[in-house]
């Protein structure tokens, strides 16, 4: 999953990162002078017998290198948080981003971006009461969302409950493993992701 954040306001900014930082036990900062972004494939995928993936926060890094396509989409495929924190980045890339289906946020959209269809919805595809309610969640967020942006709102939505709900944390263990094992199985076999991804939503 890859988030891009855009803006000269830091509280905006920090408003957008907060919600990944938080859910995750783990999160590893980056600046331009400590890494390359092609360093950032060493941490594409957590070993399936480890329930924490971490957020992968990457400061300003993108005015002074170049993300390749076919890393753009490596990193979109993957379990892990990919996070891009930019003060300003060419019009360009924020395209390519978006896209790619990744999480986009720029200050000067804001208000649009939030009277467009909320792909945090998806998440109801997980704490909906019933099958049919998280069937309608996962379809309608398709129907507006790249797969992979969607996987990467449940991952995140899954180890954030995993924290948060004590009593039901084994079942989202259990859930994560679940959606990392059919995100493999698709990647290995050529198999539609979405498929993969539903079948696991629909199984709780």
């Amino acid at each position: 999953m890859i988030v891009l954040v855009v803006g000269d306001n830091q509280i905006l900014r920090r408003t957008h990162m907060t919600p990944f930082i938080s859910s995750s036990e783990e999160v590893i900062v980056i600046d331009d002078t400590q890494a390359t972004l092609a360093d950032l494939e060493q941490y594409l995928y957590p070993s399936l017998f480890t329930f924490v993936a971490p957020v992968i926060h990457m400061k300003y890094a993108l005015g002074t290198d170049t993300l390749e396509t076919s890393l753009l989409k490596r990193l979109l495929a993957s379990p892990t948080v990919f996070m891009f924190e930019e003060i300003e980045v060419p019009v360009s890339v924020v395209n390519a981003f978006k896209k790619a289906g990744a999480v986009v946020h720029t200050q000067e959209k804001i208000k649009r971006i939030q009277t467009q269809h909320d792909i945090f919805a998806v998440t109801d595809a997980i704490t909906a009461a019933d099958k049919k309610k998280r069937w309608f969640a996962y379809r309608d967020a398709l129907s507006h969302h790249a797969i992979e942006a969607i996987v990467g709102i449940l991952y995140w939505k899954v180890r954030d409950l995993s924290m948060k709900v004590p009593s039901e944390k084994k079942r989202y263990v259990k859930l994560y493993r679940d959606l990392l094992s059919a995100h493999a199985r698709a990647w290995e076999s050529g198999a539609p992701l979405e498929l993969m991804i539903e079948k696991v939503v629909l199984s709780q």
